[in-house]
């Protein structure tokens, strides 16, 4: 009879709409679930029967047929792997995939891929999920480089390992070392040289018309006790000559002196400045006429004292077993646009070479001389001797060592050496690279987590606890890292939360129960038909 086919049907669609609220309901259920992603359900329509012909004549007929549906059926259930929210946890472990991508995990050695990322170390030191699967990724070895090229391991963090020290290679020194904080020392004589009336005594002044001077004549030598820098004094003799001047005096001083200083007469006042920059003993003592002739000279005294720039600068380097020494750089100007250095440390260890030179600078404040020197030391106590660069300057890291006038601020910047070190912390970037922190200061990757992807998302097979299974239907699988992948990241410390619109959800059950207790009705009706066709023999 054709009302069982309205039987069916109705049957049919309580059975689909049934499935829908076991998807409905799971949905909800999974609503804080971390990584959970949604399902949908997507109806068919049955086989149909046909009932013969309409009717129609040929092709000028709408249609040949008459047919009747026999029913609904569930197409498909599909997965919606649209992105979920971000929840901020603070666990450092806890991590969420920004993007396309899922986290693999192996177990048994079959490998699986999962949204929720809520990991911890166990005590192997082994990064798992919460049921102790090995979260799969890249491995650094010693020295922090991940190795990409081979496959994927079970990530792992050696929480007793030290971190090995590094022997001091180089030491960058920059900064300004001021230009104009050095002084040579300046004397001056007490009174002026004059001539008679009381004018100042000029360059072609005869030595005669002095009124320091009395009657020398040809023959006569005049003696000059002059210290020099160092506090040595010497005598120096001047023979004089008829019509000699002043300035034959002045020559005849600057030619004696020579490095030692420089003679100038102004406004008929001798000055004297020292060829030595900074502290310095240069004198004229005393000058008498030995002959018949006589020479009042007038006294000298001091007027600008000598002062010597120096710059001191320390910092720590470390030798091949990790031990500090502390290095100490010491900078003294010694002429201008020179400075002598010399190394040293703190505890005497000894230096074989570079222990001492001279850094020169151009009349524009740049470097003229070597930017480096190398300095060879005995660190004693089983290490082995120690070679580093001393660097003026770095120019890839913008820094330079300049002299101009100004502040003293000449520093050591940096050293690429460093003790050994205990792990303390770990933190893990955006392209999923786990990196460890030390006690030293220092930091190394120790490994980068891996991300797989396929062709097909809807071709994963379901496993429970938020995992997939790769299948046929998925396609090839691609292992990366998220820094190879456009527009993903991995962010820790947050969770992805389930994609559940639980709106959405709420309104696909009022329409579900709907269609439910539309398809009873079908059911009640037909069973209500089927009756009335079976009271007919009565």
């Amino acid at each position: 009879m054709s009302l069982i086919r309205s039987l069916n049907s109705g049957v049919s669609g309580l059975r689909s709409f049934q499935t829908k609220m076991d998807v409905i309901g799971n949905n909800i259920s999974n609503v804080e679930t971390a990584g959970y992603k949604s399902s949908r359900v997507t109806f068919a329509e049955m086989m149909n029967q046909r009932m013969g012909r309409s009717g129609g004549d040929g092709d000028s007929a709408p249609q040949l047929n008459n047919e009747v549906g026999l029913g609904v059926r569930v197409a498909s259930i599909d997965r919606d792997f649209t992105q979920g929210t971000m929840n901020t946890t603070g666990i450092e472990t806890d991590l969420a995939i920004d993007g396309s991508g899922f986290f693999m995990v192996s177990s048994g050695g079959e490998s699986l891929m999962t949204r929720a990322g809520n990991f911890v170390f166990n005590k192997d030191g082994f990064l798992v999920d919460q049921a102790g699967r090995s979260v799969q990724g890249y491995n650094a070895d010693k020295s922090g480089n991940i190795l990409r090229g081979a496959a994927t391991d079970a990530i792992r963090v050696d929480y007793d390992n030290a971190l090995p020290p590094q022997q001091t290679e180089s030491v960058i020194l920059a900064g300004n070392i001021g230009a104009d904080t050095s002084s040579s020392r300046v004397i001056q004589s007490n009174s002026a040289l004059t001539i008679e009336g009381g004018g100042f005594a000029g360059p072609d002044t005869d030595l005669n018309d002095l009124s320091q001077v009395t009657n020398l004549v040809a023959g006569d030598q005049i003696e000059f006790t002059i210290r020099n820098n160092g506090g040595d004094s010497n005598p120096h003799i001047f023979d004089y000559t008829a019509d000699a001047t002043v300035d034959d005096l002045v020559s005849w001083l600057n030619s004696e002196l020579g490095s030692e200083g420089s003679v100038a007469l102004v406004d008929g006042m001798l000055t004297i400045r020292s060829g030595q920059m900074g502290e310095s003993e240069l004198n004229i003592e005393s000058a008498r006429v030995v002959g018949s002739g006589d020479i009042n000279m007038p006294a000298f005294q001091v007027s600008q004292e000598g002062v010597t720039n120096t710059r001191t600068t320390s910092t720590t380097v470390y030798d091949d077993l990790g031990r500090a020494h502390t290095l100490i750089l010491d900078f003294a100007q010694v002429d201008v646009n020179e400075w002598e250095y010399s190394a040293r440390f703190m505890d005497g260890e000894k230096i074989n070479s570079g222990e001492a030179g001279v850094v020169e600078f151009d009349e524009l404040g740049q470097l003229l001389s070597d930017d480096s020197f190398s300095i060879n030391y005995e660190p004693g106590n089983g290490a082995g001797s120690g070679t580093f660069e001393v660097q003026f300057g770095d120019a890839s890291r913008g820094t330079h060592f300049t002299q101009y006038a100004g502040t003293n601020s000449a520093k050591v910047v940096g050293q690429d050496g460093f003790a050994q070190g205990a792990l303390v912390d770990l933190t893990i970037d955006g392209a999923g690279q786990i990196e460890g922190i030390y006690d030293n200061g220092k930091s190394m990757v120790l490994a980068q987590i891996a991300l797989a992807t396929v062709q097909n998302e809807l071709g994963l097979e379901m496993v429970g606890g938020g995992l997939f299974r790769a299948t046929s239907s998925a396609g090839e699988v691609h292992v990366n890292d998220a820094s190879s992948m456009a527009e993903t990241s991995i962010n820790s410390g947050t969770l992805e939360s389930s994609n559940v619109d639980l709106a959405r959800e709420f309104t696909e059950m009022i329409t579900s129960q709907r269609a439910y207790q539309s398809n009873a009705r079908v059911i009640t009706t037909s069973d209500e038909m089927l009756m009335e066709a079976v009271n007919l023999k009565r």
